[in-house]
């Protein structure tokens, strides 16, 4: 063997040797709690476990404190007080209540309002989350639908507060809250040195820099007719990515699938699509663009899709097949 190749082969092992041992080095620390109605599922990797206990009790901390903030359901929730006094009295909000209801705006508005946060009379229409199966009539969506309009939500940046305008109207940020509770997660894992993370709050699911070994977070995504398949994966990091199915919470009368998907609009399940999944650079997004697309439909989605170049998606209609952004091509593995 000449002796540049002994050269390489001794560079080489000792390289592996290194990655080997920087691998063993890093910890793994996780924890599971369920929260936001769901389970949150962390995975952290960093070579002080004291560190990353801490920095899993600082992230976990965040989320139930923002948890209380942002859940309509709660008393003590300024979502809750924002709907009660609906119509009557501007209501100071949280410096964090107050960005998610901006942001919110903004998504509504680039979306045409296909994203809503005043969809609220709908979802309580609907009774989605209680026991009772009901379809409303064609009446009784005419006169909820007329409750639906993101631009009564007033925002004054100047005494931080919002206003809605007119009896009826209610906030529900379902469709975003626990996107924009996993990125304050996360930015807490980060404040605390964590540079390998994932976080998954029900489907909801943020990472931080890569694998131990170098390799990127593999992620699949849930086959919306198959409860235990994947349909596709892909490899993320520094990302986040949500799916919205019409699998999550549905019920069926009659043979027809209602899900809690609501089209602002219409007032009714929205139709065409039974899987969207967004890839972002945070969850916020990446939760308030799959509920968008998911009522926009196929070719309204991908034409909004591909004009933010920070974003990707993979939509899968009612036929189960699946269509991916340009963006992705050759980065996703699909499974049919």
């Amino acid at each position: 063997m000449k002796k540049s190749s002994l050269i390489y082969l001794a560079v080489g092992i000792i390289l592996a040797g290194f990655v080997l041992y920087m691998v063993r080095a890093e910890k793994k620390i996780e924890r599971t709690e369920f929260l936001m109605d769901t389970i949150v599922n962390s995975v952290i990797y960093t070579r002080n476990r004291r560190q990353g206990v801490n920095a899993l009790s600082s992230a976990f901390g965040e989320m139930y404190r923002l948890e209380i903030i942002l859940d309509r359901h709660h008393t003590d929730s300024e979502v809750f007080v924002l709907n009660r006094d609906a119509g009557t009295r501007p209501i100071v909000v949280s410096a964090e209540a107050l960005d998610v209801i901006k942001k919110s705006l903004q998504v509504g508005e680039q979306t045409g309002g296909a994203f809503d946060i005043t969809i609220a009379p709908l979802i309580n229409l609907w009774r989605f989350g209680s026991a009772d199966v009901y379809v409303p009539s064609e009446n009784e969506l005419a006169q909820t639908v007329k409750l639906v309009d993101f631009r009564r939500v007033q925002v004054n940046n100047n005494d931080g507060t919002v206003f809605l305008d007119g009896g009826g109207t209610e906030l529900d940020l379902g469709g975003i809250a626990k996107g924009y509770i996993v990125d304050m997660a996360i930015e807490a894992l980060l404040e605390q040195g964590i540079t390998s993370a994932y976080l998954d709050a029900g489907g909801d699911i943020r990472v931080i820099g890569e694998k131990p070994d170098g390799s990127a977070w593999r992620i699949g995504v849930r086959h919306p007719r198959d409860r235990r398949g994947i349909i596709a994966i892909v490899e993320l990091r520094d990302k986040a990515i949500v799916t919205s199915g019409d699998y999550e919470r549905f019920f069926v009368v009659d043979d027809v699938r209602y899900h809690h998907i609501i089209d602002p609009k219409t007032g009714e399940p929205s139709r065409g699509i039974i899987s969207v999944t967004v890839i972002a650079p945070d969850a916020f997004t990446a939760d308030a663009y799959s509920t968008a697309l998911f009522v926009l439909g196929l070719e309204k989605g991908m034409e909004i899709i591909e004009s933010l170049p920070e974003l990707e998606a993979i939509m899968i209609t009612e036929d189960e097949q699946v269509h991916i952004t340009s963006g992705l091509a050759g980065k996703v593995e699909i499974r049919q």
